[in-house]
């Protein structure tokens, strides 16, 4: 057994254990009492941040960047490519899909659901649920590097967009960047 566990064994023998461990409790206890005090958020503040986190989310520029972005880092890791330029084109729109609400009743002529919009209440504010948000699908990609020369190069570059962007080889195009030197 290592020797520092031999250690802690033997302090936790005997009457210093139980001091030891009413000390932890005390300390535990007092940590949970002390994050009460914690300022909080007040409700505009949490407005804000669900307001802008849902519109973020919704906008179809700010997803197109940020697949653009990690492609650009995925690629440029990859052996021979060098320096990456993405353009990812998108088709259609984003689309939020509102949680609702399910009431099923039966009656004398048969079966009937009735559906409403989930409501949340922020301050005097009332807005629908959001669900889901459903992106808009990658049409295709144009992807310049600095080994886009080299076509074995372009086969893996290629490659490796099609299967993380989940589009046909065929909508993805790979050629060398200008002003390089391959």
């Amino acid at each position: 057994m290592p020797e520092w566990l031999e250690r802690l064994r033997g302090r936790f023998t005997g009457d210093n254990s139980i001091r030891i461990i009413v000390i932890l409790g005390a300390a535990g206890i007092a940590l949970i009492l002390l994050s009460g005090l914690l300022p909080k958020k007040n409700d505009a503040e949490r407005e804000q941040e669900s307001v802008s986190i849902t519109e973020a989310s919704a906008d179809p520029d700010i997803y197109r960047i940020q697949l653009e972005e990690r492609l650009t880092a995925l690629l440029s890791q990859m052996e021979g490519v060098g320096q990456v330029t993405v353009m990812v084109t998108l088709g259609g729109s984003s689309e939020q899909i509102f949680a609702e609400e399910v009431k099923a009743s039966r009656n004398q002529n048969g079966a009937q659901t009735e559906s409403a919009p989930v409501l949340t209440r922020s301050g005097n504010a009332e807005s629908a649920l959001i669900a889901e948000t459903k992106y808009p699908a990658v049409c295709g990609a144009a992807i310049l590097c600095s080994g886009g020369s080299h076509a074995a190069v372009r086969e893996r570059v290629t490659q490796a967009a099609a299967a993380l962007l989940g589009i046909p080889a065929a909508n993805i195009y790979v050629g060398k960047a200008s002003g390089t030197v391959n």
